[in-house]
């Protein structure tokens, strides 16, 4: 359990690493993409901006004009029919600049409804002669908040009006106001004003208030304003994220003292695309765990392979390898030398010492023959004590000193806790061509035997 335990670890850590490696990758790939398209919503927002600039600036020119023109023209109406016109006294009626700008704004509407259609975005005339606001909404005013309309400080406060603007801001006559809060719907509002006079004096100014929160793209955002001797500046944040000021920037000129800057945290786009790197994890973890079992399965293949081809005493090959087909590959393209193998009086060695000794005995023999031969010879315990050496591409005489090298290393050295000693006999022959591998064997075999009658006749 405690192996499986920690296989398993190893099968997270390894599918976390690999699922963050390509997670950043893949973001270092597209991060240039990502930020593009926040700021391309960035500058759809911008555009409607400019857009509701240039709609004002020709407002004002137009009722500017229109007052100019019909000073001496008989005014009868029909007046401005959308909206209400807000006054600090009730009884007050419109002046004729007022009356003007009324029936110029009803003429224009009827042509273009689109312009009062938004609900959230709200226009507005503010008569400085006769305290007038003019408006396409209906809305709820309070009379603090009328007074406020007109109020020095508010508008110095939050440069919502043109008539306390100064003449820097009223050189382009538009004046885009600080990003503030309604009175009224309590959300961040954003106001552009342009002047209208009469015989060089201003008389009013028309508006448009944008609610910001129009824009779904600006609706998790803050705005963070900041002056300096340059102007004033604006940043966009997404605060939800860590670290925001660590972030792309796309500037927006609202006009000559207004900065807006668009920040997009590099958190945000790690963050956002999270989802990949969960997707990533739960892939590889599946993965490596398919793999790690198919593993499993190969050691298990691999540990019963074993058991088919190892002598379980020597872990040399047992008899069964002698089907292998690489040795018959051996047989045909190399062809190959054979040696025999046999202790000489282990049954001796077994009534002596003990059956355990006998074993040393055996894996003594198995040890020399490996400090003997390659790698890539076949060392076979083919029973008892008994060995085949099968040598691929090695002539009979590099055979023959390989074989008188293994009885010396067999004999020079001793083994076990007693230091006893052990003589081996070998046989040597060689393929001959159109040979079986059991013919060969027979004649290592038959020269094995002749070399032990040899030594105990």
């Amino acid at each position: 359990m405690r192996r499986l335990k920690k296989n398993h670890t190893a099968i997270v850590l390894k599918a976390v690493l690999l699922s963050l490696g390509i997670y950043l990758l893949v973001l270092y790939k597209a991060a240039d993409k990502l930020v593009d398209n926040e700021v391309a919503k960035f500058h759809l927002v911008t555009k409607s901006i400019s857009d509701y600039q240039s709609t004002i600036y020709l407002l004002g020119a137009l009722f500017e004009a229109e007052i100019a023109a019909k000073q001496h023209d008989e005014l009868q109406g029909p007046y401005l029919t959308v909206g209400k016109v807000y006054s600090a006294d009730e009884h007050s009626e419109l002046t004729r600049n007022e009356r003007i700008v009324s029936i110029t704004a009803r003429n224009l509407f009827l042509r273009m409804p689109e312009i009062v259609s938004v609900e959230q975005i709200l226009y507005y005339y503010r008569s400085y002669e006769g305290k007038k606001i003019m408006s396409t909404h209906s809305f709820e005013q309070k009379s603090a908040t009328y007074e406020s309309v007109f109020s020095r400080k508010t508008c110095i406060v939050s440069l919502a009006c043109s008539k306390f603007a100064s003449e820097r801001d009223l050189e382009d006559r538009l004046i885009v106001s600080n990003i503030y809060l309604d009175d009224i719907t309590h959300q961040p509002i954003i106001t552009i004003s342009s002047p209208v006079y009469f015989q060089n004096v201003m008389i009013g100014d028309v508006n448009v208030d944008v609610y910001l929160d129009k824009f779904p793209f600006l609706a998790d955002k803050e705005y963070i304003p900041q002056s300096n001797a340059e102007g004033r500046q604006v940043f966009v944040e997404d605060v939800r994220y860590p670290f925001p000021t660590h972030a792309y920037s796309a500037d927006y000129l609202a006009d000559e003292d207004l900065l807006v800057t668009y920040r997009v945290p590099y958190s945000k786009i790690v963050i956002d695309n999270g989802w990949l790197l969960v997707g990533l994890l739960i892939i590889f973890i599946y993965l490596l765990n398919k793999l790690e079992e198919l593993q499993i399965k190969r050691a298990k293949l691999s540990l019963a392979e074993v058991a088919i081809l190892k002598d379980e005493l020597t872990s040399l090959y047992n008899r069964a390898i002698l089907k292998d087909s690489a040795l018959k590959y051996a047989m045909e393209k190399k062809g190959i030398t054979v040696i025999a193998v046999d202790g000489d009086k282990i049954k001796a060695i077994n009534d002596n010492y003990g059956h355990h000794v006998g074993d040393e005995a055996i894996i003594h023999i198995a040890e020399s023959m490996r400090r003997c031969f390659r790698e890539s010879d076949y060392l076979i315990r083919s029973g008892g004590d008994e060995f085949i050496v099968i040598l691929p591409g090695c002539s009979l005489a590099a055979a023959e000193k390989l074989a008188e090298q293994l009885c010396y290393e067999a004999a020079s050295k001793p083994f076990g806790s007693d230091g006893l000693t052990l003589n081996i006999s070998v046989g040597v022959s060689e393929l001959r061509e159109g040979e079986s591998l059991q013919n060969v064997l027979k004649r290592a075999d038959a020269r094995l035997y002749l070399a032990k009658e040899g030594k105990y006749s």
